[in-house]
């Protein structure tokens, strides 16, 4: 029965984190291309205020800003939600081997390192989504027609800085959760030595 049950742990912890490597890889690297491509063909907005010859210098980004605010959001979301699923496997699996094994196993060290690893990039990701709601109600004040344009400037100093800090946070969330799955290997069996079962039999691999 542990055998099993810690297999299916074992499928979903390295499905949700493979998942979140992925999709948070792949977020990014679409919401770049968005702003490369609205940049080369030099898109105009089509709605007010964005389309203001005001911000003219600005309409690559304004579409682009659009379209990745929403990808950001929803992505954002999905991307809690597989690190909730790892963080609840990863406790399933530590209960597992404390019920079952002696405390100074190696692999329960290993164990908590991931489960460091885990929460710093959970953390990341909270404060990430923190950032990212600054970011999204601070953006229509980059087109605010009633705005000074030293207004302008300094509101779109303070989203760069808002920016940078968000980038910095989604890379230190991706490489913590890189982290947490290269550990998992080593926290599977401790010391390389097998589950027992309820009966007191070793369970096979």
């Amino acid at each position: 029965m542990t055998r099993h049950l810690a297999k299916l742990l074992d499928a979903i912890w390295y499905l949700s984190m493979g998942l979140f490597l992925g999709l948070s890889g792949g977020l990014v690297l679409s919401v770049i291309l968005t702003f490369r491509g609205a940049r080369v063909m030099q898109v105009t907005p089509g709605t007010s205020p964005y389309n203001d010859p005001r911000f003219t210098t600005h309409f690559p980004e304004a579409v682009a800003g659009a379209i990745g605010q929403d990808l950001f959001w929803v992505g954002g979301i999905a991307l809690l939600i597989l690190l909730g699923l790892a963080l609840l496997v990863h406790v399933l699996h530590g209960l597992i081997l404390m019920a079952r094994l002696d405390s100074a196993d190696g692999s329960k060290r290993c164990s908590r390192l991931r489960s460091i690893a885990l929460v710093f990039s959970i953390l990341c990701m909270l404060k990430g989504a923190s950032v990212t709601i600054d970011m999204n109600t601070a953006w229509p004040g980059l087109y605010d027609l009633s705005a000074t344009d030293a207004q302008l400037d300094q509101r779109r100093e303070q989203f760069e800085k808002m920016h940078k800090l968000s980038e910095k946070i989604v890379m230190a969330a991706w490489l913590g959760a890189l982290g947490a799955l290269v550990i998992s290997p080593w926290c599977r069996r401790p010391d390389n030595r097998p589950l027992q079962s309820d009966d007191g039999k070793e369970e096979g691999n």
